[in-house]
C-alpha cells in the first residue's frame, strides 16, 4: 500500500480509538423513572423510560468545535408533574457531565480520557488461548488486530508471509530508543511508561531489527525477573501482533520453564510460531519434541518455521520430515531441501527396500523438488543424481497409482535439459551412470501403455487434471 492509504487507515484506527473511549452511558433513577445519558463520538442522546426525550447528531467529528453539548427534554411524571431535564456533556482532556431535573442537580461525574492503543481492544494472546482451552487447536487463523492493519476488500496476508518480505533493517537509532524506552517501563512500570514502549513497538515490524535488538539487550543491565513480568504484561495487553512479537522476542532472553505451555499455544498460529519457537529453544530446555508437536499442527509458513527448529533427533522424527514435511507448505520456498537433507532422503533411498508409506512419502518430497520456482531446488540438492536413480529404482515395485507414474513423467522433463545445463550438473551433483539409469527406468516403465490409458480415461471427466495432461503430452513427445 501506498503512504496516502497507510495515512488513511491509521487516522481511520486513531478515530476508532477515540470513539470507544468517549463512549460512555450513565443510568440514573427519579422517582421511579430511569434517566438514561449516552455519550458517543457523533452522537449524544437523552432517554426517559425508554424513549429519546433529547439528541445531538452530527455527520463528522469536525462539525462541531464547541467542547460542551446540552441536551435539555421534558417528559410527565407518574404524578402527572411535568420534569424538565438538562444534561451538560463534554470537556478537553476530562469527559465532565451534569445531570439537572427540575433545576436540582441530580448527578456530577467527570473522568478523564485516556486513549491507551491497547484499551477497548481484544487482547489478542489472550483470544487464542480461549480458543485452545475450548477445541484443543487454533480454529481460527483471523487475529483481532486484522481489522486495524486491513481495509475493507483487502487482499489479506497469510498468517507469518509478511515477516518473509521483510529485508530492510531499521536504523540503529531506533532500536536503542526501544530498548531505553522498555528498560524505564521496567524500573518504574506505569500506563506513562508502558504506553511509550507500546507505540514505540507499532513504529517497525520487529522482524526487522530481531538479531540487532537481541545483541544489544543481552548487554543491558537488568533484573530478569522484572523484565521478564513486563515482558508479559505486553504479552497479555497486546492488541496488535508485533507487539506479541516483540515481548516474546524479550521472553527469549529469559528463563521461560514457566511459560512452556503458553508458548506452545501461542506458536500454534503460524503468524508468531517463528519467534515462540525462538523463546522456547532459548528459555526452555529439552523442547524438541515440543517443536515436533507444533510442526505438526501448523501449515503454510508457521510449520516451516516449525521445521527450520526442529531436529530430526529420534528416527522417528526422520521418517516424518521425509513422509509429511512438505504436506501444506507454501511452494516454493526451502522447506523440500530442508526435508531432504534433514530426514537424509539419500540414505533412506539407498535401502534395498522401503515401505510403501516411506515411498508415497517420499514421492510427494521428489516432487516438491521438482518444482520450478525461481530455481528448482533439486538442482540445488547435493545428492541430487543418487536421489532420482535410487527413486526410480524403488518406483518399479512401489508405482501402483496413475500419481507415482506422473511423478516419474515430471523426472523426466527435469532429465530433458541441454547439454550445457547437463555439463553444469554434472560438475556439481550428478554422475553419467545416474543420469543413465534415470532415463532407462523411466522409458523402461512408459511402455506400459497403461498409464497413457488410465490418463486419457481420467481427462474425459476431469478435463483439466494437470497430471493426466502432462501424461499425455509425454506419450505425444515420444511417439
Amino acid at each position: 500500500m501506498g503512504f496516502k492509504e497507510d495515512l488513511k487507515r491509521e487516522m481511520r484506527n486513531a478515530t476508532n480509538d477515540v470513539s470507544k473511549e468517549v463512549e460512555k452511558q450513565w443510568v440514573l433513577n427519579f422517582e421511579g423513572h430511569t434517566i438514561e445519558i449516552m455519550n458517543k463520538m457523533l452522537e449524544e442522546t437523552l432517554k426517559v423510560d425508554g424513549e429519546i426525550i433529547a439528541q445531538n447528531i452530527r455527520k463528522s467529528i469536525w462539525s462541531h468545535i464547541f467542547p460542551y453539548s446540552t441536551l435539555s427534554g421534558t417528559f410527565i411524571g407518574k404524578s402527572g408533574k411535568k420534569h424538565k431535564v438538562h444534561v451538560k456533556i463534554g470537556g478537553f482532556i476530562k469527559l465532565h457531565l451534569t445531570v439537572k431535573v427540575d433545576g436540582q442537580k441530580l448527578l456530577t461525574d467527570s473522568m478523564a480520557l485516556q486513549i491507551f492503543p491497547w484499551k477497548n481492544k481484544e487482547f489478542l494472546i489472550p483470544f487464542l488461548e480461549q480458543q485452545f482451552s475450548e477445541h484443543g487447536k487454533l480454529v481460527n487463523k483471523d487475529l483481532p488486530d486484522d481489522e486495524f492493519l486491513y481495509d475493507e476488500n483487502q487482499l489479506r496476508f497469510a498468517p507469518g508471509l509478511a515477516d518473509q518480505l521483510v529485508n530492510e533493517p531499521v536504523l540503529p537509532t531506533y532500536t536503542k530508543k526501544l530498548i531505553k524506552l522498555f528498560m524505564q517501563q521496567v524500573e518504574n512500570p506505569s500506563d506513562a511508561t508502558r504506553k511509550a514502549t507500546y507505540e514505540k513497538i507499532q513504529d517497525e515490524k520487529v522482524i526487522s531489527y530481531f538479531h540487532e535488538f537481541l545483541a544489544l539487550f543481552i548487554e543491558t543491565e537488568k533484573d530478569e525477573a522484572l523484565v521478564q513480568k513486563e515482558a508479559i504484561w505486553l504479552l497479555d495487553h497486546a492488541a496488535h501482533r508485533e507487539v506479541v512479537k516483540f515481548a516474546l522476542l524479550v521472553l527469549g532472553t529469559t528463563n521461560c520453564e514457566n511459560l512452556k505451555e503458553r508458548l506452545k499455544v501461542i506458536a500454534l498460529h503460524e503468524e508468531f510460531t517463528g519467534v515462540a519457537l525462538f523463546v522456547l529453544t532459548n528459555g526452555c530446555r529439552n523442547v524438541n519434541d515440543d517443536i515436533w508437536e507444533v510442526a505438526k499442527q501448523t501449515s503454510g509458513w508457521g510449520k516451516l518455521e516449525a521445521m527450520n527448529f526442529l531436529e530430526p533427533g529420534r528416527e522417528e522424527i526422520r521418517l516424518w520430515f521425509l513422509t509429511h514435511g512438505v504436506e501444506g507448505v507454501v511452494e516454493g520456498n526451502h522447506a523440500p531441501l530442508l526435508c531432504a537433507e534433514k530426514g537424509q532422503l539419500d540414505i533412506e533411498l539407498h535401502e534395498d527396500t522401503i515401505t510403501n508409506t516411506v515411498f508415497d512419502g517420499v514421492s510427494k518430497l521428489i516432487l516438491a523438488l521438482l518444482y520450478e520456482a525461481q530455481y528448482r531446488q533439486m538442482d540445488e540438492y547435493e545428492y541430487a543424481g543418487q536421489v532420482l536413480m535410487r527413486y526410480t529404482k524403488h518406483a518399479k515395485s512401489h508405482s501402483q497409482t496413475l500419481h507415482h507414474f506422473y511423478i516419474l513423467i515430471e523426472i523426466a522433463y527435469y532429465m530433458n535439459r541441454s547439454e550445457e545445463e547437463w555439463n553444469e550438473r554434472f560438475e556439481e551433483n550428478w554422475k553419467p551412470h545416474e543420469k543413465l539409469a534415470v532415463e532407462t527406468v523411466i522409458k523402461e516403465m512408459s511402455r506400459n501403455s497403461k498409464w497413457l490409458e488410465e490418463a486419457q480415461a481420467l481427462l474425459v471427466n476431469q478435463p483439466d487434471n494437470s497430471g493426466a495432461l502432462a501424461i499425455v503430452d509425454y506419450y505425444k513427445n515420444i511417439q
